[in-house]
């Protein structure tokens, strides 16, 4: 054991410059609030002993149960088309089988749900085709279960694809239409539903696809949720309103003609959707007018 002659010595290579800066800024956000909202030590409290709750009943890290109070601060590109460091998701698995394009994401015969046939185009700033762009695409099941992550006797990457554009930037595939979810055990803590009812927030996340977007002139990957126009469910988002940003919220509709359906080989009804990624490359224009983005 090591004896410290002088209590008050502080080795200063341990000192951290940007540490010491951020926890200050931090305690002075703290004193803003408390002065200017009435913040309390019992509301700190209160955010943290529903934090270890959450944290208690899922058992994945306390910084993923926090996602509702911080991801939102740092989705700053999720307009689609502004770079930004997004937050990871938790449900990602890398790995995924590469599909045809067009191709079908891989599923279970039986894999509940109404078909969905996805398309669209991976374009630059300009409106050039990004060509042979990866994108790994996933989402939930219809019970909101992300295959891999549990031993659920569910293939490890079931509705999880990649694949890539083709020379006008064009993808298709085809999935099953995901629905809005949310987590059973986090539902189960009286003090989770209580708390998310008292912001005006549902605990159900709304419905979306997953992508994760890669190629050679990307100023960095694009990772980040499409999401479904008019989904009621958008508002009242889990996570945080703000995240299913106008512009990343993709045009559906329901074919139901019978030699439509025929067609495509589906046995009922199907949905379509058609979405355009429109992204920053190192030779794209800082921005886009809101007719230029595509959404």
């Amino acid at each position: 054991m090591t004896t410290i002659t002088d209590p008050s010595y502080v080795d200063p290579a341990l000192i951290n410059p940007r540490a010491v800066r951020l926890v200050a800024a931090f305690k002075d956000a703290l004193a803003r609030l408390r002065d200017e909202e009435g913040l309390t030590f019992d509301d700190l409290n209160a955010v943290t002993d529903v934090l270890q709750q959450m944290q208690r009943a899922t058992g994945v890290p306390l910084a993923t149960v926090a996602m509702p109070l911080y991801s939102e601060l740092f989705q700053g590109g999720q307009d689609g088309y502004t770079p930004s460091e997004d937050v990871t998701s938790p449900t990602f698995l890398p790995g995924s089988p590469r599909v045809d394009n067009p191709g079908a994401l891989p599923m279970r015969p039986d894999e509940p749900g109404t078909p969905l046939v996805v398309s669209g185009r991976v374009v630059d700033g300009h409106g050039q085709p990004l060509v042979g762009a990866k994108l790994d695409i996933y989402h939930a099941a219809n019970n909101g279960n992300y295959s891999g992550l549990w031993d659920d006797e569910v293939p490890k990457y079931n509705l999880r694809g990649h694949l890539l554009t083709d020379d006008d930037g064009r993808y298709t595939f085809t999935t099953i239409t995901p629905v809005a979810y949310a987590d059973a055990t986090t539902m189960a803590v009286d003090a989770v539903v209580e708390a998310a009812a008292a912001l005006g927030r549902s605990l159900y996340r709304p419905a979306h696809i997953h992508y994760e977007i890669h190629h050679p002139d990307l100023i960095i990957p694009w990772i980040g949720e499409i999401y479904f126009k008019g989904d009621p469910v958008i508002a009242v988002d889990f996570v945080g309103a703000k995240v299913a940003h106008p512009a990343l919220q993709a045009d559906t509709s329901l074919h139901e003609d019978l030699e439509d359906i025929a067609g495509h080989g589906f046995q009922g009804p199907y949905r379509r959707m058609d979405f355009d990624f429109v992204l920053k490359t190192r030779t794209s224009p800082d921005a886009i007018t809101p007719k230029e983005q595509k959404a």
